[in-house]
């Protein structure tokens, strides 16, 4: 409710005072926390609100002390110069007042004490009106609040299924690495990252050397087993911040922020596989072939002239393999 609604309680009022003359009207109310008093100065005909006002106690005091009365009689405050009635239509805690400077003639005062139950009664009425308003405006706000604050817990909801949909279709089943698709897109984001930060980076492509012997020898399900652990080993290599995608059948590649040299890199990977062999035996060793460039951030060359280069790279290191190298993953038998 706001101070339109009480200023047109108190001027509809005024209009039925004339003959009356108070000085101002004022509309009390009481609650828990404090006193407000909207007062309608008639001489100068502006309302304002004053809190915890003079009359506010007097009206309280007066209210206790004639409790015993009926419940809407007037009552006269300050030696005469105020009157003040309850309301009493479901309006508690309020009174309607009238304010003299001087004490009004003994007929005036007689007339108000009459006439002031009258106008707290229909005053009442239209407070209690616009308090019910007020009451229902406030519960349509919040069943609009809960229904679209459920609205937006959808859209949000509808939005993380969306997203985990999305990045379900990015990740390659057998290994939950990025499948080729995910990869290329993070990969590009990163290295325009890269690009405009200045930042050094690196595409890496591995094979797992001897997949097609294992998978001829001890079957398919094998070669899953095969191409999931060198997933797990040649990610674990890596940083969170960087991508690692499986880009083939037996194929994977990583884009890192690092400025080590190719060979720093393919050591480290190295020595991961070395971990993960020596806790097998000589028929589940697993061996990598690697390639690494780094990237010149200067250039404009396109993430797949970089990862063209590292599948290159890798070739040649695969060549270069011995059978003492590849024998031990063909006489592989992985299945767990």
């Amino acid at each position: 409710m706001g101070a339109n609604d009480i200023e047109s309680i108190l001027r509809t009022v005024g209009k039925n005072l004339s003959e009356l003359g108070p000085d101002a009207i004022l509309i009390v109310v009481s609650g828990d926390s404090g006193d407000s008093c909207y007062c309608l100065d008639l001489v100068r005909q502006d309302v304002h609100l004053e809190l915890n006002h003079g009359i506010c106690q007097r009206v309280r005091q007066a209210a206790a002390a004639s409790a015993h009365e009926g419940s809407g009689a007037a009552m006269t405050l300050d030696d005469g110069r105020e009157i003040a009635a309850p309301f009493t239509d479901g309006v508690s805690g309020g009174h309607i007042a009238l304010r003299w400077k001087a004490p009004p003639a003994r007929a005036v005062l007689r007339n108000a004490r009459q006439l002031l139950p009258c106008l707290a009664e229909l005053a009442g009425a239209r407070l209690a009106s616009l308090l019910a308003q007020m009451h229902r405006d406030d519960e349509q706000f919040k069943i609009r609040a809960v229904t679209e604050s459920r609205h937006v817990e959808e859209l949000r909801a509808s939005e993380h299924e969306m997203l985990e949909v999305r990045e379900q279709a990015a990740l390659d089943e057998l290994t939950s690495l990025q499948n080729r698709r995910g990869f290329l897109a993070k990969s590009e984001q990163c290295l325009l990252i890269a690009r405009r930060q200045g930042l050094a980076c690196a595409v890496i492509f591995a094979d797992v050397n001897g997949l097609k012997l294992v998978n001829d020898k001890f079957g398919h399900a094998a070669g899953d087993v095969l191409i999931r652990d060198a997933a797990t080993i040649f990610s674990s290599a890596f940083r969170h911040a960087d991508v690692v995608g499986r880009v083939g059948g037996d194929e994977f590649a990583a884009f890192t922020f690092d400025n080590a040299t190719p060979r720093a890199i393919i050591e480290r990977i190295d020595a991961k596989i070395a971990q993960f062999n020596a806790c097998r035996d000589d028929r589940h060793l697993m061996s990598l072939s690697i390639g690494v460039i780094n990237c010149d951030i200067a250039s404009q060359e396109p993430l797949s002239g970089y990862l063209a280069r590292a599948d290159a790279e890798m070739y040649r290191q695969k060549r270069g393999l011995t059978d003492q190298v590849m024998q031990p993953a063909a006489q592989a038998s992985p299945a767990r």
